[in-house]
């Protein structure tokens, strides 16, 4: 790693440590949702730092182990630094990938050898923050063989919407659909099935809270529906959770490196 590199990360971690006004909602508890912004690190091989009893070194994660809520990462480039970390009572995490801050606190780390060579692993963090607009990280969902949801109306009569983003905590759906114009916020779809390409299909409960309009590049008038899913099962969880991860990491590999 260059030198100019890593000023610039250090320079990073001093914005992100001065931020201490974290929002509560964006503090991630669930393992589940703590291991998809691992992989995200993971995936972009984004460097973070880790702040340590007075010490500081530069770092990637390298495997993400969510069965076991366990997680790898890279040694630092001073041998000082790095014989010290497993006796540190508290380890600090900041990166801020792509203007997005992620910063979480653990402890614990034990030495081990990863690909041949040694390495960190410490247990997931009891909460994870990841600063971004929304409280739960969304990805968009496939253009060319779009996601679908469908559904019956209230009164009768049956819907076909395609899925614009989605995340664990709800999708936003798309439609010229004039009928979707009305809706409130707080109305309710019920057991509306979700087609999610090759992971299947979930059947679940929406709840409307952010309608909007929007108008195409031709001026014709298109509907999105934020919705929140009201409930999700254990099982639906974690299907969602693959969805994102793999969405997620497509995406990272399809970017193009500066």
């Amino acid at each position: 790693m260059d030198i100019p590199m890593i000023v610039d990360l250090l320079l990073d971690a001093e914005i992100a440590g001065r931020a201490h006004d974290l929002d509560s909602n964006f503090a991630q508890h669930h393992p589940l949702q703590i291991a998809v912004c691992l992989r995200n690190l993971v995936a972009g091989q984004d460097f973070v730092t880790v702040e340590f009893g007075g010490r500081q070194i530069v770092t990637q994660i390298l495997e993400v182990d969510s069965r076991h809520a366990r997680f790898v990462f890279d040694t630092g480039s001073m041998a000082d630094d790095n014989s010290a970390l497993p006796a540190a009572r508290q380890l600090t995490f900041r990166s801020l990938p792509g203007g997005i801050r992620t910063e979480f606190t653990t402890q614990d780390a034990t030495r081990l050898v990863f690909d041949g060579l040694p390495a960190f692993e410490a247990p997931f963090p009891p909460l994870l923050y990841y600063v971004q607009r929304r409280e739960f990280f969304r990805v968009q969902t496939p253009v060319l063989d779009p996601y679908v949801a469908s559904g019956a109306y209230a009164d009768g009569g049956s819907f076909r919407l395609e899925l614009q983003d989605l995340s664990l905590g709800g999708t936003a759906l798309k439609t010229a659909d004039e009928r979707f114009g009305s809706l409130q916020n707080g109305t309710i779809l019920r057991d509306v099935a979700l087609q999610l390409g090759g992971f299947g299909t979930l059947r679940l409960d929406l709840k409307i809270v952010a309608p909007r309009q929007v108008s195409t590049a031709k001026g014709d008038r298109r509907f999105v529906i934020g919705c929140q899913f009201v409930a999700t099962p254990g099982p639906a969880e974690r299907t969602l959770q693959r969805v994102v991860t793999q969405l997620e990491t497509r995406r990272q590999a399809l970017a193009p490196r500066g």
